[in-house]
């Protein structure tokens, strides 16, 4: 009891404090001014701060050179601080009027993490919940959108994450149809426990959900009289008796690098960028992934000849 009540006085205090810096009004200043606010703030992790300057730079200076980076920087702020709704709505803004920003992987790798994290919810860690039992919507929206950066952008720094979390969320997602065909095979749902199964081996043939979901199929199928489906299923069944594949980790949590928008500004502003970082690299505008590898390819289950 103790506990909940700190969890909810910290959620309460977060919230009022966020209530009340959000009502502030933002001081009248020049783009550039409010920029620069905003951007000191999100250096130092208040995010809430950084926010306000930075709604005041897109709402005051609509199509302005600072606008691209500001919506990028809105982005991050609002994933950071988990108003994950708010940050997708940002993204598919984002993507309808910069179609041809070079920064369109970021903004995709965005949307894939934020989803992803809408179904990673904090109290299923906190108190040790199994995912594979709950709704699979936002992970598989993240799991398009990795995919959609993978296919668009295969060179993009991003694209190492992106393909370890489509292994962790495929793996997520063949348990929860595992434990959907064991709902049915405990309600003696034959039909539907035999073709839940047959989706999972098109699906997510490389996982250990799927090759524990055989022997229900070979029962589903004796069950319903069908002997050469379930003869089929025995063979499969047996082919790959004693496989184990690994299960998944979780990846950790992306490293992300603030941005530095060196690229940005006026032509003087660039220049004395420029001179005073002659000797640093240009850096990614967002994000960085650290120390990311694609995930090993698992063998699917033998098929039968």
């Amino acid at each position: 009891m103790r506990k909940f009540k700190l969890l909810s006085l910290i959620a309460l205090t977060a919230f009022a404090t966020a209530c009340s810096n959000s009502q502030q009004e933002v001081e009248q200043a020049s783009e550039s001014q409010l920029y620069s606010i905003g951007q000191n703030y999100l250096q130092e992790g208040n995010y809430s701060q950084a926010i306000r300057y930075l709604k005041a730079v897109d709402s005051r200076f609509p199509g302005s050179e600072y606008s691209e980076q500001a919506q990028l920087n809105l982005i991050y702020a609002n994933y950071k601080t988990q108003d994950y709704t708010q940050a997708l709505v940002l993204v598919d803004r984002f993507i309808q009027q910069n179609p041809h920003s070079p920064y369109l992987d970021y903004a995709i790798y965005m949307a894939a993490l934020t989803n992803s994290a809408l179904g990673d919810n904090f109290i299923q860690d906190f108190f040790g919940i199994d995912r594979s039992t709950r709704e699979t919507t936002s992970m598989k929206t993240a799991f398009s959108n990795f995919q959609s950066l993978v296919q668009n952008f295969p060179n993009s720094q991003y694209t190492p994450d992106a393909l370890a979390r489509m292994a962790y969320i495929k793996d997520r997602l063949a348990h929860h149809e595992l434990e959907i065909v064991k709902f049915y095979a405990k309600r003696n749902a034959w039909v539907a426990a035999a073709n839940r199964v047959a989706e999972m081996l098109k699906m997510y043939p490389d996982t250990q959900a799927t090759l524990e979901a055989l022997p229900i199929m070979q029962k589903a199928y004796e069950k319903m009289g069908l002997t050469q489906l379930a003869q089929q299923a025995a063979t499969l069944v047996k082919a790959n008796e004693g496989k184990q594949i690994k299960e998944v980790e979780k990846p950790k949590e992306p490293f992300l690098k603030l941005p530095s928008w060196l690229s940005f500004g006026t032509k003087k502003q660039k220049t004395e960028s420029e001179q005073q970082q002659s000797t640093e690299e240009n850096p990614a505008p967002a994000s960085t992934v650290t120390e990311t590898t694609a995930p090993p390819t698992a063998e699917a289950p033998k098929t039968a000849e």
